[in-house]
């Protein structure tokens, strides 16, 4: 018995012992793995030696000899610069020393003050004031300004001091409007999604105090001695109400130490907290800055299923000087933390930066340039020291506004050391090509040996120079991050191929093809070097010993919410369709939500309540389902938002309806370019109507034509003319290399026979154009290949291109630095016989069509009359550039409607003068190979050597090849006449301004 009880304690010890040591191999296990990947964490990090800004080495000044802002602030540090402590002078803006160059001013009584201010009534010109400085020191600018104008752009002014720009960056004055929510909380579509509010201008004077958070976090110093000066502002873009100009000391704002030093120690309630949305902003500087929406775990308002713009879109809040305000109330006075909900890491391991205010003021010197340090999740992040210890903020009882401006000041030395370097780089190169002779992309003699250093003795020294500026901006960028990211490694690959270069030197002939690899290489950070993007969730303001209970996301809480999420799709309903209106126009429109949104917000507004018409809008985000619907008899109604193919692909196959056979055709169809048109008629019929057109500009640098002392050509032949001086200075002219239906329609040549069933270009003057289009890339050089014309404009090594309109609103809201300093112009064009310079191009639309199995046809013109006319297009522009600011500016089709966008003067000028000479390609069975053959058809002549008439009638013949196949395939017969009318009337402007 005793045995048995001995060996039953044992067998029980046993299963026990195997039950822990189950337990301790699990735990075991778990560990080895926790530890190998914080082991793993921990030896991908290094800390990088922070390198001083001041140790950059810097341009002093820019290619017109003026210096840069962070160089005179090197000056001032270095002089001991005091500045000015005194009171503020002031000169009332209505007291003018002069008026230059066309500005149109005059003296208006202010309604809320009764004082005089100045109007200046065009956005032209210049206006000069004289003020007096009592002592030599540091002044800061202070200008009180109202906004007038309507567009979503800021004010853009150039200052100068005495005569001249006090620094570079001084050419481009940014006055902000201030913008706010029409509506909050948002408006909801029938599935519960929101929509975006529009937004509207807060307008009342305001006070800005000079500064650019492109090159420093305080207002911009300037250094004035004793005596009489005088301020001139020249007008970049846009009319405003002047009231003041001031000269006022500096800010001195102390260190957090003497902060809290000089405050009392109130005690507050330690439980108390405030969670406010980030979305729910109080005003912010700039349209673009936009609510976003995050579905994940832990994210405030949580979506469930649906799309709520719950958080500060990061992706458009990134340029430096654009903020965003957001207004508290304390209970009580005291101390308080802030706490922020945010993501940020759109730019891989890079920190960002954002100066804080509070009550219009930063509180402490710790708050300018702030860091939020790149993360992987929406992180609750406490504003903090670089130990780790929360900032406290003494804040009274009542209301207060906390701001967050973006700020790439800390950049800005990586910056210029850049540019300068790629500057020396083009300049490097191009001496060399000068030496060997070689201004290809070839590899040169590879059979011939150089003496490098007996035609440039300091090769080696400027290679080194070079070298060393990269490796010091490398350091200087991993040291600022303290971790390598994206754009230092790129930087760290192109220091590799110099020091390849300098191992010797006498084979650099051999190897000119590294140059234009290296200068894009090092280019490609200069794009984005200030983005600034920060996603906010929320905001929370705390006292210190406060525990909110707010929680981040997790690996666990992501899973239950993706399932959860997961399990809304059984019984939430997705599609818009279902909860159409019965007897409703059924609308498709190919753009994104917000569009669609508005367009039916407007029509809820305005065309049903005008006309008793129901009409459902739904997204068509793949715009092939407008093909399987037509197919299976489920397709709307109207399509909007297509190619401008698309509508005579459909009329081919009989799907889409001809608008002609409208009585009032005529009248809509007046509101159009005719040229335009083109590419809508089929066969005697049209079948669209247009919506959107994207033309073509010229682009030329102000400062570097003057500098080369050449004019803006008119035609290819000036063009010709100026590019020997171009690249003797080692810049480019940019075309397109494959748009090649400029130079046919000036020549005179058509495509396509007048029945459609033929090709038409081999003709004299088709050979003759085609001849010109290949001659710029074979005999003259142009660039064949140009990943981004954009950044090699605003860096100035291509100042002159044709691109199209997009870039246009690029350059207007994504190149501060060179605002003021570009300018547009119709594109070359070819002189005809009457001394007329003909610049036809052909406009890329976009088009609102008509489904010819529609039995709502009637309705649905009605809306086409109503959607494509003048008021309506110009609200819907004005409202979608207010969602998303002017990078989105609606490019109407309407022409009046585009005359009457808020562009400057200037500008839209030029804008109409080149949409005079709109001539678009007809769409006919087998065009779409015309683009394929002409391609061809270059690459034979440019890349082959091929004789441009052979490549031509080969690209001509198989043209023709395949429009007969597809005539066979369409049932149209040799015998047929599609109609292709000849178009050579420029577009009359007059019959718009009547």
């Amino acid at each position: 018995m005793k045995n048995q009880e001995t060996l039953s304690a044992a067998r029980w010890n046993g299963g026990r012992m195997m039950k822990y040591r189950k337990a301790i191999t699990y735990t075991t296990i778990l560990a080895i793995i926790v530890g190998f990947y914080a082991i793993r964490s921990n030896l991908g990090q290094s800390t990088y030696p922070v390198v001083s800004a001041e140790s950059v080495q810097l341009p002093t000044v820019n290619a017109e000899g003026i210096p840069y802002y962070l160089e005179l602030q090197r000056q001032y540090a270095a002089a001991s610069m005091k500045g000015y402590t005194g009171q503020p002078i002031t000169v009332p803006s209505a007291r003018i020393l002069a008026t230059k160059d066309g500005a149109k001013t005059a003296t208006v009584k202010d309604s809320a003050s009764g004082t005089d201010v100045l109007h200046w009534q065009n956005g032209a010109g210049a206006v000069e004031w004289e003020i007096g400085v009592p002592e030599e020191g540091l002044y800061n600018l202070e200008i009180a300004y109202k906004p007038e104008s309507e567009s979503s752009s800021s004010i853009f002014y150039g200052l100068q001091i005495d005569g001249k720009l006090p620094f570079a960056e001084a050419k481009s004055v940014e006055f902000l409007k201030q913008w706010q929510d029409q509506t909050f909380p948002y408006k909801k579509d029938v599935l519960g999604n929101e929509i975006r509010s529009q937004q509207e201008q807060v307008k009342e004077w305001k006070t800005m105090r000079y500064t650019d958070y492109n090159v420093s976090s305080q207002p911009i110093a300037f250094h004035l001695k004793a005596g009489k000066h005088t301020i001139r502002f020249q007008a970049v873009n846009e009319p405003m109400l002047w009231k003041s100009i001031s000269l006022v000391a500096p800010n001195q704002i102390v260190s957090y130490k003497d902060y809290v030093k000089d405050k009392p120690r109130t005690q507050v309630d330690p439980q108390w907290f405030i969670k406010f949305e980030a979305e729910q902003l109080s005003s912010k500087s700039h349209t673009s800055i936009q609510t976003g929406t995050r579905n994940e775990s832990q994210v405030s308002p949580d979506p469930k299923g649906r799309i709520i713009y719950n958080v500060i879109d990061g992706e458009k809040w990134k340029k430096p000087g654009e903020w965003i305000a957001w207004q508290i109330d304390v209970p009580e006075t005291g101390w308080y933390e802030l706490d922020t909900k945010y993501y940020q890491r759109f730019q891989g391991k890079t920190n960002v930066y954002r100066t804080v205010m509070i009550d219009g003021a930063v509180p402490f010197q710790e708050m300018l340039h702030y860091t939020f340090p790149y993360n992987d999740r929406l992180e609750i992040y406490t504003l903090q020291d670089a130990q780790g210890k929360p900032y406290q903020f003494y804040l009274g009882k009542g209301k207060h506004e906390i701001r967050m401006i973006a700020d790439a000041s800390l950049v800005d030395q990586a910056f210029l050391s850049l540019t300068s370097t790629i500057s020396d780089v083009n300049t490097l190169e191009q001496e060399l090509r000068k030496v060997t002779g070689d201004y290809g992309a070839n590899a040169g003699d590879t059979y011939r040996t150089w003496d490098l250093d007996s035609y440039m003795p300091d090769i080696s020294e400027r290679l080194q120079s070079i070298l060393d500026r990269l490796n010091l901006i490398t350091d200087y960028l991993n040291g600022l991050n303290q971790s390598a990211t994206t754009a230092t490694n790129t930087i760290r690959m192109a220091a590799a191929m110099v020091e390849d270069l300098m191992e010797d030197v006498d084979k650099i002939p051999n190897k000119l093809k590294v140059f234009p690899d290296l200068k894009t290489r090092l280019s490609t950070w200069l794009d984005t070097y200030n983005d600034q993007s920060l996603t906010l969730d929320y905001l929370v303001l705390r006292a210190p010993e406060a525990k909110t209970g707010l929680k981040e996301s997790n690996m666990v809480s992501q899973m239950a919410y993706s399932a959860g999420n997961f399990l809304r799709t059984f019984y939430q309903k997705y599609d818009t369709r279902e909860e159409n209106k019965k007897d409703g126009l059924e609308i498709w429109i190919g753009r994104n939500r917000d569009y669609a949104g508005l367009l039916q917000e407007m029509i809820n507004q305005d065309f049903t309540p005008a006309t008793g018409i129901k009409v459902n809008v739904n997204l068509m985000p793949d715009p092939n389902a407008l093909t399987l619907s037509n197919a299976a008899g489920d397709q709307p109604d109207l399509a909007l938002g297509v190619a401008q193919d698309t509508p005579v692909d459909f009329a081919m196959r009989g799907a889409s309806a001809d608008l002609k056979t409208f009585s009032d055709y005529e009248e809509v169809a007046a509101r159009f370019n005719p040229g335009a048109m083109r590419n809508m008629n089929y066969n005697h019929g049209v079948y669209a109507l247009p919506e959107t057109q994207v033309f073509h500009l010229l682009f030329y640098r102000k400062s570097v034509m003057k500098g080369l002392g050449i004019e803006v050509p008119q035609t290819w032949d000036e063009v010709r003319k100026i590019l020997p001086t171009l690249q003797e200075k080692g810049l480019s002219f940019f075309y397109p290399n494959k748009d090649y239906v400029p130079f046919f329609y000036m020549y005179g040549a058509e495509f396509y026979s007048r029945d459609g069933l033929k090709a038409a270009f081999e003709t004299e003057e088709g050979y003759e154009a085609f001849k010109l289009w290949t001659d710029l890339f074979n005999k003259f050089d142009l660039p064949k290949d140009v990943p981004s014309f954009f950044n090699h404009f605003k860096l100035g090594d291509m100042p002159i291109g044709v691109s199209d309109y997009n870039t246009y609103l690029q350059l207007l809201s994504s190149a501060p630095e060179i605002v003021g300093d570009w300018g547009i112009a119709p594109i070359p064009g070819v002189k005809q016989a009457d001394g007329e310079i003909a610049r036809w191009s052909q406009n890329t639309m976009s088009s609102a069509m008509m489904l010819d199995k529609s039995d709502k046809k009637d309705k649905a013109w009605e809306f086409l009359k109503w959607w494509t006319s003048d008021a309506v297009q110009l609200q819907y522009g004005s409202e979608i550039e207010s969602y998303y600011g002017i990078a989105y500016r609606w490019n109407t089709a309407n022409m009046r409607a585009l005359a009457s966008m808020p562009w400057p003067s200037e500008d839209l000028a030029v804008i109409e003068e080149q949409n005079r000479w709109v001539k678009n390609v007809p769409n006919i069975p087998g065009g779409y190979f015309l683009s394929r053959e002409m391609e061809f058809a270059w690459n034979r002549v440019v890349v082959n050597k091929l004789p441009p008439k052979d490549s031509l009638d080969k690209g001509a013949v198989s043209l023709e090849k395949e429009m007969v196949r597809k005539q066979k395939n369409l049932g149209i017969l040799p015998t047929d006449n599609l109609n292709v009318e000849t178009f050579n009337q420029p577009y009359d402007w007059g019959a718009v301004r009547q």
